[in-house]
C-alpha cells in the first residue's frame, strides 16, 4: 500500500472528536505549558531560590513569599483540573478499550490539586514531619506516578490502532517512569531539584504530544469529511 493511500485509508477509519473534546485539548495542552512556566516564574522571583538543588514544591511552602507562591499555586490548580478533563477527552478520542490510562490522568490531577491543599513546611522536610507534610508526600507521590505511568496505559491501549502514538507513548512515559524511580529511590545524589524537573517536564510533556497528535488527526479527518461533503 502506498503511503498516499495509507494516509486516505487511515483518515476514513478516524472519525472526528467532538467539539468539547477539541477545546479540551487545547486548555490541556496551554495548562500544561503554564504549569512549567509558573515553577520557572517562582524559583525565578524568589530570592536564594536553587532549582538545582531545591524542590518545586518549597516554592509554595507554608510561609513561602506571595510573589512565588501564587503564580505556581495557579499552575497547579490550572494543571490539576485540566487533568481531571483529559481524563475523559483522551478517552473519547484515542482508539482502543480499557479506562486504565483515563482512571490514571484522574489520579493525577487529584494528587496535582492535593499538594496545593497541604503545603508542605518551610524546606519541605518529609512526611515524618507534620500531617502537612505527610499529606503532600503521600499526594505528590500518588499524582507523580500516575502521571508518568498513564503515557504507559495509553501506549497499550492504542497499540494496534496508532502504533506511531504508542511508540512515542512509550518512549516518553518509560523515559519519565525510569527518571522517576531514580528520583524516589535517590539513586543519584547530585542535583535532585533538577531532576524532579526533567522527569515532571517529560511527563508533561506526553500531554503535549497527546493533544497535538489527536488535533492534527482530527483536522484531517475533518477535511477529508468537508471534502467528501463538496463531492456530493
Amino acid at each position: 500500500m502506498g503511503l498516499r493511500t495509507w494516509r486516505i485509508a487511515e483518515v476514513l477509519t478516524v472519525a472526528t472528536v467532538p467539539r468539547w473534546v477539541r477545546a479540551v485539548l487545547w486548555f490541556g495542552l496551554l495548562a500544561v505549558v503554564a504549569y512549567v512556566g509558573s515553577w520557572l516564574l517562582a524559583g525565578w522571583l524568589r530570592a536564594g531560590y536553587d532549582p538545582r538543588q531545591q524542590a518545586i514544591s518549597e516554592l509554595f511552602e507554608l510561609g513561602a513569599p506571595a510573589t512565588s507562591r501564587g503564580p505556581l499555586i495557579a499552575g497547579l490548580l490550572v494543571s490539576g483540573v485540566a487533568f481531571l478533563l483529559l481524563a475523559p477527552a483522551l478517552h473519547r478520542a484515542l482508539p482502543g478499550e480499557g479506562l486504565l490510562g483515563p482512571a490514571l490522568v484522574v489520579v493525577a490531577g487529584i494528587g496535582t490539586l492535593g499538594v496545593v491543599a497541604a503545603p508542605c513546611s518551610p524546606g519541605c522536610p518529609g512526611a515524618e514531619t507534620t500531617p502537612f507534610d505527610l499529606w503532600h508526600t503521600i499526594a505528590a507521590g500518588t499524582g507523580y506516578t500516575a502521571l508518568v505511568l498513564a503515557p504507559l496505559a495509553f501506549a497499550w491501549r492504542v497499540r494496534r490502532a496508532e502504533p506511531a502514538f504508542a511508540r512515542w507513548s512509550v518512549a516518553i512515559g518509560g523515559t519519565a517512569a525510569l527518571l522517576f524511580a531514580v528520583y524516589v529511590l535517590d539513586l543519584v545524589a547530585a542535583a535532585p531539584g533538577l531532576q524532579q524537573r526533567v522527569f515532571n517536564t517529560l511527563a508533561d510533556a506526553w500531554y503535549v504530544v497527546a493533544a497535538v497528535w489527536i488535533l492534527r488527526r482530527d483536522t484531517r479527518a475533518r477535511r477529508h469529511e468537508s471534502a467528501g461533503q463538496r463531492r456530493r
